[in-house]
């Protein structure tokens, strides 16, 4: 019984540190977005420093359990290309190829229900985020899937990711939902929100950076 429970809590452990680095990584990319917006995020504050820091956070989640954390960097890395497969990356591959060899490797690392599990939650959080963002997308020309494809569209290939996540594992799935809603919050408590004027000057000292 016992042993149940510690699994359970080095399982969700390990999702939190994981999803924490993802997000704070995912932050870093959009800082000049969300400064634009009127927030300094930690990632704003911390500058360069931010990717050693995500490196620990997602090395302590490893530690916890190695299957949870790698299942949700590689499902994290794939669904954040998903909705442009096209583009062109920095390896000058386009984003599908290296969506299959991110798949491959979690397969090959973790096996095929853990892989199939971190794709379709981080795919369902992921474009879950959209769906709550997309009036400020449109405004801002962001990209955002709901804006892109419909709003019926992707709230049912939502409900099917769901569907998936529950079927590779229930357990995760649960645990990732309650992660969720404690990096929301850990979020907002960590972003400042800044005036107009404050904004051109934050923006410029990253793009120092």
């Amino acid at each position: 019984m016992f042993g149940d429970w510690l699994d359970l809590l080095r399982a969700g452990a390990a999702l939190l540190f994981a999803g924490a680095a993802v997000k704070w990584m995912d932050d870093a990319l959009d800082v000049e977005y969300d400064i634009c917006q009127g927030k300094r995020t930690l990632a704003a504050r911390f500058g360069r420093a931010t990717l050693p820091y995500c490196m620990v956070l997602f090395g302590v989640g490893m530690a916890f359990d190695l299957n949870a954390a790698l299942a949700c960097f590689f499902g994290s890395y794939a669904a954040g290309m998903f909705a442009r497969p096209t583009e062109r990356l920095q390896t000058r591959l386009p984003a599908w190829a290296e969506i299959g060899c991110a798949i491959a490797l979690a397969t090959a690392l973790l096996g095929w229900r853990s892989a199939l599990w971190g794709l379709a939650m981080m795919c369902a959080v992921d474009w879950l985020d959209d769906v709550m963002d997309r009036y400020k997308d449109a405004e801002s020309g962001q990209f955002n899937t709901v804006v892109r494809f419909g709003l019926v569209e992707m709230l049912l290939a939502l409900l099917g990711a769901l569907c998936i996540a529950l079927y590779a594992n229930v357990t995760w799935t649960i645990l990732s939902f309650i992660v969720l809603a404690l990096l929301t919050i850990l979020s907002e408590m960590t972003t400042v929100r800044i005036l107009t004027d404050e904004r051109e000057e934050a923006s410029d000292l990253w793009s120092h950076l």
